[in-house]
């Protein structure tokens, strides 16, 4: 068999284009996963959470059995101590993870019920290296922002 400059680049273009192809798949099928993450049911496990005001001065810490459930229609805080959870109807969510619940964020827009009113509340999990925090401000208490450390999660199937 007589090799060529042809033969040559033409192998060498099929195997780039076969790389292409593995690459753009690998993509699609971590962005699948990273899109259903977000349209799933997940409990969220916490066992510290810190209240900070609006000069990001910390206020309290308070160490507990945390637990938040998050799904594309309703948001729910609720820490062992305490019977009262914090619950609310997502009004809107946005979701980036490039990595499913390692790097990225979900946001989700919700209406909660405090102290007997009904209030605009932001809800972010967000991923850095596989360390997940949820950050917590209230139209309520615009004064208060709220910081809980995520220890582990589950999909709810």
């Amino acid at each position: 068999m007589t090799v060529t400059w042809q033969t040559v680049s033409s192998s060498y273009a099929l195997n780039n284009f076969m790389k292409a192809i593995l690459i753009s798949f690998i993509l699609f099928v971590t962005g699948l996963q990273a899109i259903s993450q977000c349209d799933r049911k997940v409990t969220w496990y916490a066992t510290k959470g810190e209240m900070y005001d609006g000069n990001s001065t910390l206020l309290d810490t308070k160490v507990d059995s945390i637990f938040l459930e998050t799904d594309p229609q309703k948001i729910m805080l609720r820490f062992k101590s305490d019977q009262k959870a914090l619950e609310g109807t997502v009004n809107e969510k946005t979701c980036d993870w490039k990595e499913p619940f390692r790097n990225g964020k979900t946001v989700y827009h919700a209406s909660v019920f405090l102290d007997d009113k009904t209030s605009n509340a932001v809800f972010t999990v967000e991923g850095k290296d596989g360390k997940i925090k949820l950050s917590l401000s209230m139209e309520a208490r615009p004064d208060k922002k709220f910081i809980i450390y995520i220890d582990t999660y589950e999909e709810v199937k």
